[in-house]
């Protein structure tokens, strides 16, 4: 039987658009139900940032900028 760590090990050696696309794969594969709530530093880094995003002290950028850009890094789009 294979563990994790061969996977893992496996996964990693695959071109980044593979690595991309075997991340949406297993994301989708995973019911909310067993998703890991977020740690407490997190919730307190999130609500900071949100704060900060209200009080106009921090800019957003669209997500279908963040996306292209994304998808671009990760060798998707060209």
């Amino acid at each position: 039987m294979t563990n994790m760590n061969e996977i893992l090990t496996a996964a990693q050696s695959l071109p980044a658009s593979d690595r991309a696309q075997l991340i949406a794969n297993l994301w989708d594969s995973v019911s909310p139900l067993d998703w890991v709530p977020p740690d407490s530093q997190w919730i307190t880094e999130a609500n900071r940032r949100s704060d900060a995003c209200d009080a106009g002290e921090m800019t957003s950028t669209p997500w279908a900028e963040v996306r292209q850009r994304a998808r671009r890094k990760a060798g998707l789009d060209g």
